[in-house]
């Protein structure tokens, strides 16, 4: 692991209030509320959700903060750890799920995890690192602080001459990705769903 010296690497003692920043950056994302659908029930738990997603990605990744305030966070996995185990997952606190959000919320969940995992498994058979989730705190946004979360993990991953994974929900961000050398692996519609997810990968020099 080698920490990136102009970002706040994360550790256990961010988790909650990282988890606020994610809530509040995912609070009506589409996929978010698909899962979700209940907006009250999204409000008061969701950052329920992004402990363990946190803690998952503290324990077995590298999270990262623009700065002590938090304004935008970043997760990257390495590729020994590109896949979480169900027990992982519950482990770090996925039990307390359905009672935080319901089983009907719960299952979409695991839905949603299974065809994120099936299609990066099928695709990615060379060993690469996987990015996401990413966040800036609604009040910082169009800041600047996506780009200063990214750019050192992509040098950093270029020099290791390794792929980067990623999946997003939203077409607009295709753009934003497309800037940082991401290119389109699969467009689909998740089944049951009218939300669009694209794989993107990212290779050194392109």
């Amino acid at each position: 692991m080698s920490k990136l010296s102009n970002l706040v690497f994360l550790t256990k003692k961010h988790i909650k209030p990282a988890s606020l920043v994610l809530s509040r950056a995912f609070l009506n994302d589409p996929l978010i509320r698909w899962q979700v659908p209940n907006f009250n029930i999204r409000a008061k738990n969701l950052h329920y959700l992004w402990e363990i997603i946190l803690k998952i990605g503290i324990k077995y990744g590298e999270v990262y903060g623009t700065s002590e305030n938090l304004e935008g966070i970043a997760i990257w996995r390495p590729p020994k750890n590109v896949n979480i185990s169900y027990w992982k997952f519950v482990k770090k606190g996925g039990i307390k799920l359905p009672f935080k959000f319901g089983l009907e919320s719960t299952k979409r969940m695991s839905f949603i995890q299974a065809v994120n995992d099936s299609i990066r498994n099928i695709y990615m058979k060379v060993p690469y690192w996987y990015f996401g989730p990413i966040a800036v705190d609604p009040e910082y946004q169009g800041q600047g602080y996506a780009s200063n979360l990214i750019r050192p993990m992509l040098k950093r991953i270029d020099n290791e001459n390794l792929p980067i994974y990623l999946e997003t929900n939203i077409e607009k961000h295709l753009s934003i990705y497309d800037h940082f050398g991401f290119r389109v692996l699969e467009e689909i519609i998740i089944p049951n769903t009218n939300i669009v997810n694209w794989s993107m990968i990212r290779i050194k020099n392109t």
